[in-house]
Formats: C-alpha cells, structure tokens, sequence
C-alpha cells in the first residue's frame, strides 16, 4: 500500500510524514528538499500481537505502509510549471493521496496564498491535479484519433468514446474518480495512472485552539467533497508531534487531558484503510511465520490466496478459517474447534475483517 502525501508549502505535511515514520519504527530513506521522501511503516495490530502470544512463531510479518512525501505543489504545476509538477508522474504510482491542508494560524510561517482558506487551497490543489489529467487524456485522443484514419479498430473506438467522456468530466473540473463508469472501462483507465481516479483524504491540519470545538471548515469540505473514493479529517500535527515526543505515560496523560481518545498516527492509518475499503487476515505456518495482510473488504478467499501467492490461487482447493473474534473468545484453538467455529470454506466465501486462514490448494 502507497500513500503519497501532497499539499501547499508550509501546510505541515512534511512534519506529519516524520510523525508518521516515527511512529512506525521507521526512518526516511533520505531527506531532500528537491526529492520526495520516502518510509515504510509497520502498521500496529492488536490481534496480530495477540496470534504471536498464541502461536509464537519464529517470524512476525505486520502490514506495511510505504508514505511518500512529495515536493510541495504550487499553481502551475499542473501545466509543468514549479518543482513539484516533475513529480506528478511518480504521485500516479501511489495507491491513495493524502492532501494535506492548512487550518492554523501562524504569523512566523508565511502561507503560500498570503491568507488562509483550507477550502480555496483544496480546489486550488484539484485544479492542478485535473491539469495534469487533462494533458495525459488530450495526448492520448490526439494519438488514437491519428490511429483511426488508418485503421478501424473497436477496441480503439470504445477506449476514444471512454477518453473523450473523460475529457468532458475534467473541463467541468469534475475528478475521474467520481465519473459514472463500467468495470470494464474502470480497467481500461487504470493504464492511465490517473491522479484524480485516485482514492483522495484531505487531512485539515488545525491549530491547537481548534481541539474539541466545532470546525466550519470541516464541514465545508466535507459538503463539497462528497463524492466517491474521497474522505475528510483533521488533526492538529503540531501537538501530535509534541505528544510523539514524550513518554508512553506521559503522553496518555497529555491526551487525556486534550479530551484526545485516539493517537494521530493511528487515526491516519484508519482513515487510510477505510479510504481504500481494506480488511486485514491472518495466515500462520506452523511455529515458523504470523502474517497480517489487507485485501480489499468484498474480496474472496480465492483473491485472499492470491495475495498470499498465486500459486496458492492456481491450485486452491478450499480455505481453513477462524475469525480472530473467536479465537479470542475462546482462548485457543482447541476449544474454537471443541465450539463448532472452525470453517471450511470455499472461494467465493467472502472474507471478513480478522479472518485467520490455512488455503490448501493443489501443487
């Protein structure tokens, strides 16, 4: 899973990404102020540690996060201009991205469009987004119009008639992620890399003063970007970096005492999950590996093995399986089978959230 992390200057993205790394043990694979930075981070599982205690395996396996944070985007960029529009091709490999977007008040950090408006500065962002879609889809048109007086192809018609239709969404500065598509042309265009076909969070970075009170403009976002594949946060990156700092105790204590229920780092990772529509199961090889995987939430216990390997695809026969809520409640194996919730399932059964699963397939 890749988040690229995008927004204006001196919105805090880039402290949100070192809070990030931080948080999940790990570390920038270099910094730069011309390059996007990049980090894996191993995500926190309740239940994963839980498997470990049942089943100590010799190796822990959770899942990852790779976070990218890009060089800031300013206007133009979506026509080539400024240090980030040369980034735009690498933010097309990323499976979600996280906007970043200012909420603070701070007169010692100047604003990219001198005043503040997270809502503007949204738009201003989608704007230069839809640009960069528009060239990619007129550069296309160009070439399969050009096609098409040498050759009659239906494969080239339908995939013009689909482009076109895209073109048309985008000048009414609509992004493609909310454009009425089949299935099929939704596989069509993801050749295309398309950056407004990509899952979007905006994430408001408030300021402390914020906390715990109504926010108009959370709203606001909220109202004007309702359409599919986009949600809208907050959090106030400022103090989340501060408690990041203290100590475990300590940092309970300063949460508490802001009325703040859930961790920063947390609460992005959830609001990423939630925004791809993704669920984790468990495998286990014996004493040898516990393995956390996520998959989108509609998949089958065939797609479950094919993430595993696709060997395990090929040759699958049926899935093993035990929701982690069970296994819980039960205290072991042993008595999960002894109560009858132990599986087997075939592959169109629909995983669930904290399935834990041995595929046996066919060699």
């Amino acid at each position: 899973m890749r988040i690229g992390i995008i927004g204006l200057p001196a919105t805090g993205k880039s402290t949100l990404f070192d809070l990030l790394t931080q948080s999940g043990g790990s570390s920038p694979s270099h910094r730069s102020a011309t390059e996007p930075n990049v980090a894996v981070v191993k995500v926190p599982d309740r239940r994963l540690d839980h498997l470990v205690s049942l089943f100590k395996p010799k190796k822990i396996t959770p899942v990852t996060i790779e976070f990218i944070d890009f060089v800031a985007l300013t206007r133009g960029a979506g026509k080539g201009e400024g240090l980030g529009s040369h980034f735009l091709s690498q933010m097309r490999q990323v499976d979600a991205l996280l906007h970043v977007l200012r909420d603070f008040a701070d007169p010692n950090v100047a604003h990219a469009e001198e005043t503040g408006d997270a809502a503007r500065d949204a738009a201003l962002v989608n704007t230069e987004l839809l640009l960069a879609d528009l060239d990619v889809v007129e550069k296309r048109i160009a070439r399969l119009e050009l096609d098409l007086k040498k050759i009659k192809k239906d494969e080239s018609i339908r995939e013009l008639d689909l482009l076109k239709r895209c073109h048309a969404w985008l000048t009414e500065e609509k992004p493609i992620r909310d454009l009425p598509i089949s299935p099929e042309e939704e596989k069509l265009l993801r050749g295309f890399t398309l950056l407004t076909a990509r899952p979007l969070l905006l994430l408001l970075n408030i300021g402390e003063e914020k906390l715990g009170a109504p926010n108009p403009t959370l709203e606001r976002l909220r109202g004007a970007h309702a359409g599919k594949g986009t949600a809208v946060s907050q959090l106030c990156i400022k103090v989340e970096w501060e408690i990041s700092q203290l100590s475990p105790e300590d940092a309970e204590v300063f949460r508490q005492d802001l009325g703040l229920t859930v961790g920063g780092f947390d609460k992005v990772l959830r609001a990423c999950f939630d925004l791809l529509g993704l669920i984790t199961f468990y495998t286990r090889e014996g004493g040898e590996e516990t393995r956390a995987w996520t998959i989108p939430a509609s998949a089958t216990a065939l797609k479950a093995a094919g993430t595993i390997h696709s060997d395990l695809e090929r040759g699958f026969i049926r899935a093993e399986v035990v929701n982690f809520a069970d296994l819980e409640a039960c205290g072991s194996m042993a008595a999960v089978r002894k109560k009858g919730l132990h599986r087997v399932e075939g592959r169109d059964y629909r995983m669930r959230d904290g399935d834990i699963v041995i595929i046996r397939f066919n060699v």
